[in-house]
């Protein structure tokens, strides 16, 4: 009898200790979803306020553009390039109001290079230059515009190749300087913004899916930049959602 009483006390006492240690383990478990949770919202509300500069940045291109040209002034074909940037502008606007989430992210600065494009047009025709052609946004930082020619540039610790680059960087490089580099915060630091990983795929994706059959970007998202794996562009082409 008293074997019995001290078996089903031992059996109670292992019961409780490993309740004990499920409940720990579930507490565990729930922190480290909150964390991570946590750390997503983060990295989609740094997203998107990336993202909300840039359509800002645009807006404020296009005021300066007023001033500088005068819309009621432009030949039709101008005014026309005029109009369409003005509705990637609106429509840039309205799709990030529409999600508050990173769902329209690709579509934003899908509509911002489009826009930045018919921008460059309205410049080149009210300076008597040919209309440019669609080229990829400049690498460095998209927000740049676009590109007017490919360079052979070499990241930190990576290798070299060909990549768009804006005139202002183009000459930058030419003369031995650095380019102007788009930075992001990651963990505390700045950071290029082709090291931000998956994170900002969607945010690239729509400034180059466009241009998926130009060798000069199908090498950006082949190569990766060669930066030890951590290349943005690696998944340039994936429709996949945002990763954690």
């Amino acid at each position: 009898m008293l074997g019995n009483l001290v078996l089903l006390a031992m059996f109670m006492v292992g019961l409780v200790a490993t309740m004990a240690a499920m409940s720990r383990a579930q507490k565990q478990a729930r922190e480290v979803e909150a964390q991570r949770a946590k750390a997503i919202e983060s990295r989609v509300n740094q997203m998107r306020k990336d993202t909300e500069a840039d359509v800002t940045a645009f807006g404020e291109s296009l005021r300066e553009l007023d001033l500088e040209v005068g819309a009621e002034d432009l030949s039709t074909e101008a005014r026309d390039d005029w109009k369409r940037a003005l509705d990637c502008y609106d429509r840039a606007k309205d799709l990030m109001a529409a999600d508050p989430g990173t769902g329209n992210i690709t579509l934003v600065t899908e509509a911002l290079e489009e826009g930045r494009h018919a921008v460059a047009c309205v410049k080149a025709r009210e300076a008597g230059e040919p209309v440019p052609e669609m080229r990829p946004p400049c690498f460095f930082d998209p927000a740049h515009g676009p590109s007017t020619t490919d360079v052979m540039w070499s990241p930190e610790g990576g290798v070299a190749r060909k990549v768009p680059a804006c005139a202002a960087d183009a000459a930058r490089i030419q003369q031995g300087r650095s380019p102007w580099i788009r930075t992001v915060a990651m963990e505390g630091h700045q950071v290029p913004y082709w090291e931000a990983g998956n994170d900002y795929a969607p945010w690239v994706r729509g400034y180059y899916h466009r241009y998926e059959q130009s060798p000069v970007v199908n090498g950006l998202a082949v190569g990766g930049l060669g930066i030890l794996g951590l290349g943005l562009f690696s998944a340039l082409f994936d429709d996949g959602p945002m990763g954690p």
